[in-house]
């Protein structure tokens, strides 16, 4: 499910509410105000002989000027990203236009997966000046070592002017090698 509309108080809420009067649980989501406007997305389940109730609620939050769409998923192929590595990619400097696109191509043409990624403006502690910062956490797949990983990114920040750093990630319960 996607939601967009304007920003007030209450969208989440009165989302959450549509959900659950169907039986449906909210699993995974990711939400936030961009240029005044909110926007979600969601991993909805609902029993299927509540589905349809559920579609045409979640159709009629238009008339609130919350615009909803669905899609039906399957489970992710779990073999699809066997023997990856996820790694985190933080990235901060002057912004300018093409960081978001050097990087995710190289990504791409390396057959590196991005998992989630996010990016926003902020000011400079000292100057107030627009830093552009990029968090992503990526699957990168077993042909490829961190040590390359790493300077293959540091040399795109170089030519961007910008710093990249490349850490292990961990996910909340995995346990850590030694």
């Amino acid at each position: 499910m996607t939601a967009v509309g304007e920003d007030r108080p209450g969208i989440v809420s009165h989302l959450a509410e549509v959900i659950t009067r169907h039986g449906a649980n909210m699993e995974d989501s990711r939400m936030t105000v961009l240029g005044g406007e909110f926007a979600a997305i969601a991993l909805v389940t609902v029993p299927e002989a509540k589905e349809a109730e559920l579609l045409k609620d979640l159709e009629s939050l238009a008339k609130e000027k919350i615009h909803v769409t669905t899609k039906k998923t399957k489970a992710p192929d779990a073999s699809r990203f066997k023997g990856y590595t996820n790694y985190q990619i933080s990235l901060e400097g002057a912004d300018h236009e093409g960081i978001v696109h050097k990087i995710t191509s190289y990504l791409k043409n390396h057959g590196i997966n991005i998992q989630s990624m996010e990016t926003e403006l902020v000011p400079a502690p000292e100057t107030g000046t627009p830093l552009f910062c990029m968090n992503a956490i990526v699957s990168v797949p077993p042909s490829i070592n961190f040590k390359t990983l790493n300077e293959e990114l540091d040399a795109i920040g170089a030519e961007e002017a910008v710093d990249v750093d490349v850490a292990a990630y961990i996910e909340a319960g995995q346990e850590v090698g030694v």
